[in-house]
């Protein structure tokens, strides 16, 4: 416990170094930016030790992963714990637990570092997007959209949810200006490929989508670059992407991506749903927007169901304000970003017959989507904006041609 509360001391500080970099302080507006992350480290620290708390008293992935290194389950050496998937977590914890001494509850807050800085990362993102304070009953959305609790349990403890929302954050933060975030995309990149190769799969492809599909500064060269790039690491990956799924090489061009038998296995859990009869829009329903009250597992669920008669509101809003139409004439950005989410939620959705796995898993991808939204307010707002700016532009002119013909009579 003791050595929890010193690397909770220790990230505090290397947060707040971290934010003041990120968020480059010049005027009162990004001060606000600033103060408002420095504050949400606490509030994700505390979600994170909601989530030690709930672990003590339920299993919990976070405590299997620590005791399989303290037993030295795959072997005595750190290049034994090395892979993709779970093995990279337990790879990656292997020198603090074994070298270090890391406690149990220093890793959580290890983790739940990573994971903040997760955050960090997406808020510049969205910031460097936004142009205006976009609010709903009065409240500021993006405020909103990074306070949901969902987003800051699942990636605050020892496990993959930390560790893939901090790579997720890196690549789409570096897809802003590549040329000038290289780094952090091979690193952003590296990180989700070692955690779920099938994710970094999906996030290349939608990439590639958005820029052949975008009609704003990309040219062919460009467009064609991608894709040679693109094949080529797929070329990579190809073989984790199968195993990640569950299939064996050569069973693909027999069987597909056949997920039902996985779905089922997950189905059998107390919180569980048998998804495999459901038409794939009720699976992707039921990934994304439940549980709501009624079928909620448990005090957890009844929790989330708020945060997703919240999600649902706001795509029933997106869609009537021309959702759809945002997404086709979107820039790169949207379009990678959407087809990220979108694809994602239809593979996990056709495994997640646990209602508490896609609890889980949607958090991954679910702030895409949230970028996806608060980017068609923004526009919508931009479109007002410039709406007024004419009118009285107009308003000037024939006051101007009011006052010219008056003084000539």
């Amino acid at each position: 416990m003791i050595y929890g509360i010193v690397i909770i001391l220790v990230s505090y500080f290397l947060a707040y170094r971290i934010i003041d970099k990120v968020i480059l302080v010049t005027n009162r507006k990004t001060q606000k930016s600033s103060l408002f992350l420095k504050n949400l480290f606490w509030y994700h620290l505390f979600l994170s030790v909601v989530y030690y708390v709930y672990a003590l008293f339920n299993f919990s992935d976070s405590l299997h992963y620590y005791l399989k290194i303290v037993n030295d389950y795959r072997g005595t050496s750190w290049s034994h714990f090395y892979g993709t998937s779970t093995i990279f977590i337990e790879w990656f914890g292997y020198p603090f637990i074994k070298y270090f001494g890391f406690t149990y509850e220093a890793m959580m807050v290890l983790f739940s570092f990573f994971g903040f800085l997760g955050f960090v990362y997406f808020y510049k993102f969205f910031k460097e997007r936004i142009r205006f304070s976009n609010k709903i009953l009065g409240y500021d959305l993006l405020t909103l959209f990074f306070l949901l609790p969902n987003l800051h349990f699942w990636s605050g403890s020892f496990g993959k949810g930390s560790f893939i929302f901090l790579g997720i954050a890196l690549i789409f933060y570096s897809l802003n200006s590549v040329k000038n975030r290289w780094t952090l995309l091979i690193l952003g990149s590296l990180i989700t490929y070692h955690i779920r190769p099938h994710i970094m799969f999906v996030i290349l492809a939608s990439s590639v989508v958005g820029f052949a599909f975008s009609n704003k500064g990309v040219g062919w060269g460009t467009r064609i670059l991608m894709v040679l790039i693109s094949a080529l690491a797929f070329f990579f990956i190809y073989q984790d992407v199968l195993t990640a799924v569950g299939i064996d090489q050569g069973e693909e061009l027999t069987q597909g991506l056949n997920l039902t038998n996985r779905a089922r296995e997950l189905s059998k859990a107390t919180s569980g749903i048998d998804i495999t009869e459901y038409s794939l829009p009720s699976q992707v329903f039921t990934f994304l927007f439940r549980p709501l009250f009624f079928d909620a597992p448990g005090m957890l669920g009844v929790i989330v169901s708020f945060e997703n008669v919240f999600l649902l509101v706001l795509t029933i809003l997106f869609i009537a304000r021309g959702g759809i139409w945002h997404i086709i004439k979107g820039d790169f950005l949207i379009k990678t970003s959407f087809l990220s989410f979108i694809t994602v939620s239809i593979a996990l959705a056709q495994i997640s017959g646990n209602l508490g796995i896609a609890i889980r898993q949607k958090s991954q991808v679910m702030i895409l989507f949230l970028f996806v939204i608060i980017t068609l307010f923004d526009n919508n707002k931009m479109k007002i904006y410039r709406q007024n700016k004419l009118d009285k532009l107009r308003r000037i002119y024939y006051a101007k041609k009011n006052s010219t013909i008056l003084s000539r009579s």
